[in-house]
C-alpha cells in the first residue's frame, strides 16, 4: 500500500506541477511497452510500466537521482513482496520501505 501511495502521489504531483516536462520526455520514448505518448489525465499513467515511469520522472526533472535510486530499490522490494516467493520480508524492512517512501516522496513533493 505504501508503494501505491508514493506512485499515486507522484501522479498527482506531475499533473499539478510537472506535466509539460513529463510529456516532453514521454514524447521521446521508443520503448514499445509504453502505450501512451502524452499524459492528459490520471488514467494515462497506467499505460507506463513502473520502472519506465521512474526513469521518465528522473529524465523530466520531477525527481532527483537519489530519489530515483530509492524508487528503483523499493520497486524491486515491492515486486518481490507482491508475488509468491520463498522470500521472508522482515518487519525492519517493512518499516524502512514505508519510511523511505513517505519521507522521500510523499512529504518531499508537495502537491
Amino acid at each position: 500500500m505504501a508503494w501505491i501511495l508514493a506512485v499515486n502521489h507522484l501522479f498527482d504531483y506531475i499533473l499539478r506541477h510537472k506535466l509539460a516536462e513529463f510529456n516532453k520526455v514521454l514524447a521521446k520514448n521508443t520503448d514499445k511497452r509504453v502505450k501512451v505518448t502524452v499524459i492528459k489525465q490520471r488514467n494515462d499513467f497506467s499505460e507506463i510500466p513502473e520502472g519506465k515511469f521512474i526513469e521518465f520522472c528522473r529524465s523530466a526533472g520531477v525527481i532527483s537521482n537519489d530519489v530515483r535510486k530509492i524508487l528503483d530499490q523499493k520497486l524491486g522490494t515491492q515486486n518481490t513482496s507482491a508475488h509468491p516467493s520463498g522470500v521472508k520480508i522482515m518487519r525492519s524492512k517493512v518499516i524502512d520501505f514505508v519510511e523511505d517512501l513517505v519521507e522521500n516522496v510523499v512529504l518531499k513533493y508537495t502537491i
